[in-house]
């Protein structure tokens, strides 16, 4: 409920003969949640390949309550988000201390307007027309980096030749990018982040001058797409004096004074870009 931002009607009729005893039980278990069309098959595989009891626990619902039934009859009405902030405390007191506490202070009001996340796919989902021309990408990675092998699945199935490419390649003059079309820089912690979010892998680039030369002749090609990933965009953003008209924002400390991971809303504006 927590995690979903969603209310449960909990049924506790085949549970226990006391209700008490149910709602109070510490014993181990899970909760799936799955189709009511598949809840005789779910049934039948647990009853043959093992001994545990499943009980029909409830349902979801969008009130935002935890309502809790006892041979039909309501026992008990709890409100999630009153829940949710209940449980919280402990870590936002602990946070107001290890943070900056107005952020720790606003996240946890917050809980009660959160209504979660909701999305709206406006198109058709569908595979992406693989034409036979399957241009080359680099996918770049540096010391620390670690997401280059979901990276390069990823632009596998969209099409694309994907090449392991190191930075010490192209600094070695092993590999150029003139052999690419496209190029994208994968996430993780380059240099644990030392010099900064992505800072080392821009300077290992900008105080460099093969590798210097290598990423601006890239970058001021008219055939040529690149991507930053997490720390890849980190890096590209300490690189805009390479790309023609690039105006980047600069990554600065977070006010909260930790590491946030969060979803945001963007608008992809009309411009050269593919």
């Amino acid at each position: 409920a927590f995690a979903g931002h969603t209310g449960l009607n909990i049924n506790l009729d085949s549970t226990n003969s006391n209700p008490i005893t149910s709602l109070f039980n510490e014993e181990l278990g899970a909760v799936l949640q799955i189709k009511a069309t598949d809840f005789v098959e779910v049934q039948t595989w647990f009853t043959k390949n093992t001994n545990l009891n499943i009980h029909i626990l409830g349902q979801p619902n969008n009130n935002g309550f935890l309502n809790f039934y006892y041979h039909e009859a309501l026992i008990l009405r709890l409100k999630r988000s009153d829940l949710y902030k209940v449980w919280s405390e402990t870590s936002y007191q602990m946070q107001k201390l290890r943070d900056n506490p107005d952020c720790a202070e606003q996240e946890y009001k917050f809980i009660l307007e959160n209504q979660g996340l909701s999305v709206t796919c406006n198109f058709t989902l569908q595979a992406p027309e693989i034409t036979g021309t399957k241009p080359r990408i680099a996918i770049l990675r540096e010391q620390g980096v670690n997401g280059q092998l979901e990276m390069a699945a990823a632009f596998d199935r969209a099409g694309f030749t994907c090449v392991d490419v190191h930075s010490s390649d192209i600094l070695a003059g092993r590999v150029s990018l003139r052999d690419f079309q496209a190029l994208v820089a994968c996430g993780g912690f380059s240099y644990g982040d030392v010099l900064g979010a992505g800072g080392g892998w821009a300077k290992s680039i900008l105080f460099n001058s093969q590798a210097y030369d290598e990423f601006a002749a890239f970058f001021q090609r008219s055939d040529t797409i690149s991507l930053g990933i997490c720390n890849g965009c980190q890096m590209l953003a300490q690189l805009q004096e390479l790309i023609p008209g690039a105006v980047f924002p600069k990554f600065t400390r977070n006010l909260s004074e930790q590491f946030e991971a969060r979803l945001v809303m963007v608008k992809v504006v009309e411009s050269t870009s593919v």
